[in-house]
């Protein structure tokens, strides 16, 4: 994969450590440009897209790093990223504050003991990086905060789709494939018909074998996850009103209906939980 260094840094407020927002793609050549005991004080994450290499805890344990892994970059953790110097090392990175990784984690959202996750790339995760590479060049100021929430989705709907224990099995492959069209673009509709005859399945037995695998019903999978991104909208700051149309919902009183009865208590309260 030939790509050139194409990255942009912008800041949210005067806190670079809290209101960083960061992307780009970064190809790396030369061993030179491997970085030993290196830490930062915010989160970044990068999906390799071509290339190998090594990752070293700071208890020097090695982790073999190979294209479609995820890497987390923990913040105020020490570690080392040593490339495979034959050319071919090309990442895409996505860098958000530290208090915005605090509060994923404190959801369980982000898996902190974990800082490489073992995955895959396609075409359709190229396009939305260009997309969001796009956004956060041309972004005015005032639209970061709404784009520090896409930067979320794209790390979130990552780690989603590489967190999970599916086998080469074709039916599971099936199954862990509509979990990521599930997973994303939670603004707009989702048929499942759709994504049933996405996979070459007939509903019903798509229904069945993802039940089987997830243990819930492709419907429910899918309101968890508007849900999820709507508790970080909620503690970002975004109003309901406003959380409720990104999230798909035509008025804040369906929204407020839906998340009650999923997480159990009324977005109102839950904004006001310290």
């Amino acid at each position: 994969m030939e790509t050139k260094k194409d990255v942009v840094y912008r800041c949210i407020g005067p806190d670079l450590t809290n209101g960083i927002l960061a992307c780009g793609f970064m190809p790396k050549a030369t061993a030179e440009q491997s970085q030993y005991n290196f830490m930062i004080d915010y989160y970044s994450g990068f999906l390799l897209l071509s290339g190998s290499g090594r990752y070293y805890t700071a208890d020097r344990e090695i982790i073999p790093i190979r294209a479609g892994d995820f890497v987390q970059r923990i913040p105020g953790v020490c570690h080392s990223t040593e490339i495979t110097p034959d050319g071919s090392w090309v990442e895409f990175f996505i860098s958000f504050g530290r208090s915005t990784y605090n509060y994923l984690c404190s959801l369980n959202l982000l898996p902190s003991d974990t800082p490489v996750i073992h995955s895959h790339c396609d075409e359709n995760i190229l396009q939305q990086f260009s997309r969001f590479l796009y956004q956060l060049k041309t972004a005015d100021d005032k639209e970061l905060p709404f784009i520090a929430l896409k930067a979320q989705e794209i790390v979130l709907s990552i780690v989603q789709r590489t967190s999970g224990t599916f086998s080469a099995d074709s039916e599971r492959e099936a199954v862990e494939q509509a979990c990521r069209l599930l997973s994303g673009d939670i603004h707009t509709a989702v048929s499942l018909e759709g994504v049933a005859a996405a996979l070459h399945m007939s509903y019903e037995n798509f229904r069945k074998q993802f039940r089987k695998h997830v243990g819930v019903s492709p419907l429910q999978y899918r309101i968890e996850q508007k849900m999820k991104y709507a508790k970080l909208m909620i503690l970002s700051g975004v109003s309901i009103k406003e959380t409720a149309q990104l999230t798909g919902y035509s008025d804040a009183y369906s929204f407020t209906k839906q998340f009650t009865r999923s997480v159990g208590i009324s977005p109102g309260r839950f904004k006001q939980m310290p």
